[in-house]
């Protein structure tokens, strides 16, 4: 398969890309267990968007726009947990759901209206264990009803309570290019030689369910026995059989998310990647979350944070850096087309799919995602 390289780095592609892919389509903005509590919340950027995440009093989370509705002032940075939100610029307030408390000095402001200066709220769903959004405020689309049954298949993770053990964020180059790292085991053996062995295979099977993927090379507990089909998209795991197999590999949410599996001291861990744009077509962010099933204990949690340290190494200081040469040479306009071979199906699929998202208008869009379209 071949692509037209600017599709990298041509500044009307990105636009149409942030605008029909990054807010019309549910995106993973963090997992559940990241907000454990009411009042907890945090912040992120995608695609130049500011986002307040929070979880209110009675349980439910809230996407927000980060935003003042009074000179658009961030009202909140970081993560934390609060009551409410002060915005540090005049000292408005808003609710923990964005609606809008109280206006500083308002005798001296004048009469406004509370319910129609309320925080722009996004559309948001709780499924899985993750956080999904649309991030437009005026989309006709409930983000649980798009995920075409993928939210059914990683349910077995039960992510809802596990703990977070760090989360960090790597800077990289246009985010297609620091997810197709992602998509292919073929590199492997080879920009990781000093980390994962040359030894490595650089083959993995490809399982499909709509536009989202699993690659893997199958394992599972030590000691399962495990039924061959297990490891294909075709069924759920019936009373007695191990969950496990499907869990492993790497799970690839569309458009920009990856679960990877790991077993650390016997907890199952993993690691939740999620890509999205920056401001610009040349920017991105990776945000890696390490996870745990179960509270660990001082040396397995010490195991993990150096198992999250080789990730990032990993990421940070391979894979994006090769990436970012990427876009430095096909920014010169002498690359004229890049190509994925068939041990790259991964990337194929992807690449299709994101086609098909870019070309669907917005009534069919909950159709295309919840009917599996052929290779």
């Amino acid at each position: 398969m071949t692509l037209d390289a600017r599709q990298y780095t041509c500044p009307d592609r990105f636009a149409q890309e942030k605008q029909r892919i990054f807010q019309r389509l549910p995106l993973v903005l963090a997992a559940s267990c990241q907000l454990p509590r009411p009042g907890d919340f945090s912040t992120l950027e995608v695609a130049g968007i500011p986002v307040l995440l929070v979880r209110d009093k009675a349980g439910a989370v809230h996407a927000l726009l980060n935003s003042c509705t009074h000179r658009s002032a961030a009202v909140a940075s970081g993560c934390g947990s609060t009551a409410r939100f002060t915005c540090p610029y005049h000292g408005w307030t808003f609710a923990q759901d964005g609606a809008l408390l109280g206006v500083a000095s308002s005798a001296d402001f004048g009469a406004v209206d509370r319910a129609a200066l309320a925080m722009k709220r996004f559309p948001v769903a709780e499924r899985a264990g993750l956080i999904w959004a649309i991030l437009d405020p005026d989309s006709p689309h409930d983000p649980g009803a798009m995920l075409g049954g993928i939210d059914t298949l990683i349910a077995g993770f039960g992510l809802t309570h596990w703990t977070m053990i760090e989360r960090r964020v790597l800077h990289g180059p246009n985010w297609k290019l620091a997810f197709d790292a992602h998509l292919e085991f073929y590199h492997v053996p080879v920009l990781h030689r000093e980390t994962f062995g040359p030894e490595r295979s650089n083959r993995a099977f490809y399982f499909t369910h709509g536009p989202h993927q699993r690659v893997i090379a199958p394992q599972g507990r030590p000691g399962d026995v495990v039924p061959d089909d297990l490891y294909t998209l075709g069924r759920l795991p019936t009373s007695g059989e191990p969950i496990d197999p499907l869990l492993m590999g790497e799970w690839i949410l569309f458009p920009g998310t990856s679960i990877n599996t790991f077993y650390i001291g016997g907890i199952r861990c993993v690691l939740l990647s999620i890509v999205v744009p920056g401001a610009e077509v040349g920017t991105s962010t990776t945000t890696q979350t390490f996870l745990a099933e179960t509270v660990p204990d001082d040396a397995a949690s010490a195991a993990m944070r150096e198992t999250s340290a080789f990730l990032a190494h990993v990421v940070g200081d391979e894979d994006l850096p090769t990436s970012a040469f990427q876009q430095k040479v096909i920014g010169t306009g002498l690359v004229g087309e890049v190509r994925f071979g068939r041990n790259e199906g991964g990337l194929q699929h992807f690449h299709r799919w994101l086609g098909r998202a870019l070309d669907s208008d917005n009534a069919a869009l909950p159709a295309l995602l919840a009917a599996p379209c052929p290779q």
